[in-house]
């Protein structure tokens, strides 16, 4: 065989390799998260509790209005788009954080894991666009969920109430509704990272939701309740709230405290991912 020969053929035998780029990566995960029966139980349970809590409460005080006492009369109407919009994302976001710790431990469990790190060395870059895409998708159902929501809430509370849809403060409130599933989502996939199991993941994201902000109120003064509207729960109620429901936090100190958990739990997942053996 010539030398010629020898080069061509050792040319011919090392292919050219494609590293997945950022959007390669993304297909590929959106690509699993629809494979995934759990991601279409989740996301149907979401919306209809969604729109289920939404409905259900409006009816319930557009009915009990006249039997209220003045007090809790004035903030209905002075917080009319909190009563439409919080039952519904409150409970929904359960489906949304289950979903999201489910993402990451069902990988690990069936060892899904391995052949996501061999197609991404670059392990941080696989659980970022994983991040994007969930958080995407719920951001974008969340959003398309909230409107109807509140149209139908709206027209249940008419009656006793006034909200238009092009009211700055529903306009941020139906934002807010996207934004905190979508960081619920987020969070949780976080912790499913760290933990890496999916009973326990759950667990810690239920407890983050519902057992600590209640445990912390008990706290007395003014500590107790810094800390419980500081959790995730409490800054979303703060965000969506027509008028500032409570005088701890600001609407944009609440953004922050989501912003703040998503980033910190996101950071440690990341973090994590890169050092630890799959």
């Amino acid at each position: 065989m010539s030398t010629a020969t020898v080069v061509r053929t050792q040319h011919a035998a090392v292919r050219p390799t494609h590293r997945p780029g950022f959007t390669d990566l993304m297909r590929s995960e959106w690509t699993k998260l629809k494979s995934l029966r759990s991601t279409w139980w989740s996301l149907a349970t979401m919306v209809l509790l969604s729109v289920g809590f939404s409905i259900t409460a409006c009816a319930v005080y557009s009915h009990d209005y006249p039997t209220l006492d003045p007090s809790t009369q004035t903030e209905f109407r002075a917080d009319t788009i909190g009563l439409i919009l919080q039952p519904g994302v409150e409970f929904a976001a359960l489906a949304v954080c289950v979903l999201g710790v489910m993402l990451m431990t069902s990988e690990y469990s069936t060892g899904m894991i391995r052949a996501t790190t061999l197609a991404a060395p670059k392990r941080t870059s696989a659980l970022l666009a994983k991040a994007a895409t969930f958080g995407g998708l719920i951001f974008v159902l969340s959003e398309l969920v909230a409107i109807p929501s509140f149209l139908i809430g709206s027209a249940i509370t008419s009656a006793h109430a006034h909200t238009s849809i092009t009211d700055p403060t529903t306009i941020r409130a139906i934002l807010a509704f996207g934004l905190y599933m979508a960081a619920m989502g987020l969070i949780a996939l976080s912790i499913g990272t760290l933990v890496r199991h999916t009973a326990a993941g759950i667990s810690i994201v239920l407890a983050l939701q519902f057992v600590l902000p209640g445990v912390l109120s008990l706290i007395p003064g003014s500590v107790g309740q810094h800390i419980s509207n500081a959790l995730p729960s409490g800054a979303s109620v703060i965000v969506s709230s027509g008028h500032n429901a409570t005088d701890i936090y600001s609407p944009a100190q609440g953004l922050l405290i989501l912003v703040a958990w998503t980033v910190v739990l996101g950071g440690a997942a990341l973090a994590t991912i890169k050092r630890r053996d799959v």
